[in-house]
């Protein structure tokens, strides 16, 4: 039975934290329709996590179009939910991580051009977590590219997220501590999707 809920929803958070688990199981349990990351298809990827720096730019420019193109508002319809197992404000976090001056700037380029056709989320849920809880999870997936991904990398990173959503106005935020809250347990899930429900109506 549809949920009846329309609207989209952002999960953000640092890698390994539990993103895309959370964003298939609300989708399940909301009937909504989930928007992926296409980090499967980024033929730069695995070079870039090794330390390329030839392929850092190419990299980023995947994620920020294929993003763009994902996230675009004329993709959506107005009658259905989605959620999305990222936030479009990560691709200035890994870029500005990644990338020299010089390519910073042509990122910036692009990114100003095709930032003005995003659909922004009408709620955003942002997952934290210790970068070591984090790291486990990404060694015990074990995704070959991602097996490199330090310490410092995801303490970095983590950081970012904290300045955005410190200081994150004009949408509601939901934000979950998974140290204490296991997103994987039914109880969880169904108080979160209440508070989901909740939100989304008072939208």
């Amino acid at each position: 039975m549809s949920s009846g809920l329309k609207g989209s929803i952002a999960i953000a958070g640092v890698i390994g934290v539990g993103k895309t688990t959370l964003a298939d199981n609300l989708a399940a349990i909301l009937d909504g329709t989930v928007v992926y990351e296409k980090y499967k298809e980024n033929p730069f990827l695995a070079r870039q996590f090794s330390g390329s720096t030839d392929f850092s730019l190419p990299s980023e420019l995947f994620f920020l179009l294929s993003r763009a193109q994902q996230l675009a508002s004329e993709y959506y319809d107005n009658d259905s939910l989605y959620i999305s197992d990222y936030i479009f404000q990560k691709n200035r976090f890994f870029a500005s991580m990644s990338l020299d001056q010089r390519q910073m700037a042509i990122y910036d380029e692009i990114e100003t051009a095709v930032s003005q056709i995003i659909n922004k989320p009408d709620l955003v849920i942002y997952l934290y977590d210790s970068v070591e809880n984090c790291k486990q999870r990404i060694l015990s997936r074990g995704r070959d590219f991602e097996q490199g991904i330090s310490i410092d990398f995801l303490t970095r990173l983590h950081a970012k997220y904290e300045n955005l959503f410190n200081n994150w106005t004009g949408t509601p935020l939901i934000k979950i501590n998974c140290s204490q809250q296991d997103m994987r347990l039914n109880s969880e899930l169904t108080i979160l999707a209440d508070k989901v429900r909740q939100t989304l109506a008072l939208h």
